[in-house]
């Protein structure tokens, strides 16, 4: 009995001691990670923050970035990985005034045409002589001057009548303050209205956010060469898109290869990510001319989990009189998933690989300057879990007006090897501390077990 006496005093204070021991915090360095930048920065503010690179998507484990740290001299500081956002703010497009030129209009000036305005440039009349008015129309002036001095339209959209069903053309675009002086501002622009194997293709939009807000004019001037064919513009809206500046994308272009497919009539390709991009925007080109398919996009996070669709699109490149047409970039919702496949018609594009374009929008790094320099990104570790600090709940209690001025800049050197691409690498240990748990609570049962069957035979 004595025996197990001790045995219990033993256990009672070893199995707290293992349970403390499996509790305890791992602590982490630099070299625990793989590779690793240094931050600096100016002046001596509180909160820094910067764009990520794409070294850092690729160098981490985890699709939340969640092996990811930044360290001080000595330890981890505080700090948040969050989305960037290209916010947009729509306004109703307007109508724009547009007048008809007819005959040849080359030049600067057109002598056979009269053009009254106000005092504010407002075109008020428009005339031209009878024997050029039964010309076909060449080109438009469309009277800008109406429109407010600081909101400056991004695009024209267009609509035309009497075109045939395959109706393509090019336009140029020029500028003018006084309807004689006239510059540049668009060399050559497609619209087109395309009708191919049950797919219609249109194009009637022009941007311009680029190009007219750096040189404003009241006028613009529209040669339309399908005048001399009998078509004619109905209507002419002029646009207003994102009034914030637009964080810029990254393309991504992974390598695909063929894949068999069960389905004898669809062709599957497949491409995989070099890191964990929040993917917002899909293209897919082809690498010969006049190629036209439907396409149906998926991806997944492993290659062992079911696909998660994510567009169907017509995908084409065309070239029609001169004109190359290209399809849209399509917008989906952010996902950093890395394998992704490309579905289309058999028969339509044979023994071509698609080229797949993947877009995104790189997040933001927030930390807290906290602690003594150097400070360093740290990033790439195998397992590690993801830490939570409450720097975004203290940003979100920020009053807005002193929040603009809080968040300073921060510049991240070139990457550096810190533990090696050996952290990024999973290892399989042996949970020697879960083992010895477990031995204790058996060798307890155990001991417990034998004290009754002890206490049993000395009562009988």
């Amino acid at each position: 009995m004595r025996f197990f006496f001790y045995l219990s005093i033993i256990l009672a204070a070893l199995i707290p001691a293992m349970l403390q021991a499996g509790d305890e915090k791992e602590k982490l360095s630099r070299t625990d990670f793989a590779y690793g930048m240094e931050l600096t920065f100016n002046g001596s503010g509180a909160i820094y923050g910067l764009t990520l690179s794409d070294k850092i998507y690729q160098g981490c484990t985890r699709a939340d970035l969640g092996d990811l740290r930044v360290f001080n001299k000595s330890s981890i500081v505080p700090h948040l990985v969050r989305p960037q956002r290209s916010e947009q703010q729509q306004q109703v497009p307007i109508s724009l005034p547009f007048f008809p030129l007819m005959g040849h209009h080359s030049g600067a000036s057109t002598p056979d045409l009269r053009i009254a305005t106000n005092a504010r440039g407002v075109i008020i009349d428009f005339h031209q002589k009878e024997s050029t008015a039964a010309s076909p129309v060449t080109a438009y002036i469309v009277d800008l001057s109406s429109l407010e001095e600081k909101k400056k339209i991004d695009w024209l959209e267009f609509a035309w009548i009497g075109q045939s069903e395959q109706f393509s053309t090019r336009v140029r675009i020029d500028t003018s303050d006084d309807l004689n002086s006239w510059f540049p501002l668009v060399h050559s622009a497609s619209l087109a209205q395309l009708s191919f194997n049950n797919h219609q293709l249109l194009r009637n939009r022009i941007l311009l956010s680029k190009v007219l807000n750096k040189n404003s004019r009241k006028y613009l001037r529209l040669s339309w060469p399908s005048g001399k064919k009998g078509v004619t513009l109905s209507s002419l809206l002029g646009g207003y898109g994102s009034t914030k500046q637009e964080h810029p994308r990254i393309v991504h272009t992974p390598v695909g290869v063929a894949v068999a497919n069960s389905k004898s009539d669809t062709l599957s390709y497949h491409y995989t990510s070099d890191g964990f991009y929040p993917v917002d925007q899909l293209s897919v080109r082809f690498p010969q001319p006049n190629s036209l398919a439907r396409v149906t996009l998926s991806s997944r996070a492993e290659e062992d989990i079911p696909w998660q669709r994510r567009a169907t699109q017509l995908a084409y490149q065309l070239t029609v009189d001169g004109v190359i047409l290209d399809s849209k970039v399509r917008h989906i919702s952010p996902t950093n998933h890395r394998f992704w496949r490309l579905e289309m018609e058999s028969g339509v594009l044979d023994e071509v690989i698609p080229t797949l374009e993947l877009g995104w929008l790189p997040g933001q790094l927030v930390f807290l300057a906290q602690g003594e320099a150097p400070f360093t990104l740290a990033y790439g570790r195998a397992g590690l879990k993801g830490q939570r600090f409450q720097v975004n709940e203290m940003l979100a209690a920020i009053d807005p007006d002193e929040k603009k001025g809080l968040l300073q800049s921060a510049l991240a050197g070139e990457e550096i090897e810190l533990g090696g691409s050996i952290q990024r690498k999973p290892i399989t240990e042996l949970p020697w501390k879960v083992w010895l748990l477990w031995a204790g609570l058996v060798l307890g049962v155990l001991v417990i077990g034998s004290m009754i069957r002890q206490l049993y035979k000395e009562m009988r």
